[in-house]
């Protein structure tokens, strides 16, 4: 299992993550300004939901086929 250490993150802190620390997560941005990932392992695209309060949940990263949370 992966371990990932669960931060709040914003939308904007998601945007500056780097290449490297994305693929950590099995996961590459596939457009920044909008903010849509792309798994690495089946390819799926989502853009992130976020809170009221403007954070991204702790599972932003898990593909919506759960391919990438192993």
């Amino acid at each position: 299992m992966r371990a990932v250490e669960r931060v709040c993150l914003d939308q904007a802190e998601l945007r500056a993550m780097t290449d490297t620390q994305l693929a950590q997560l099995g996961v590459r941005m596939n457009r920044r300004p909008e903010t849509v990932l792309e798994c690495m392992a089946c390819g799926q695209k989502w853009s992130p939901v976020i809170d009221s309060s403007g954070k991204l949940p702790f599972d932003y990263w898990i593909c919506p086929a759960r391919c990438n949370c192993h």
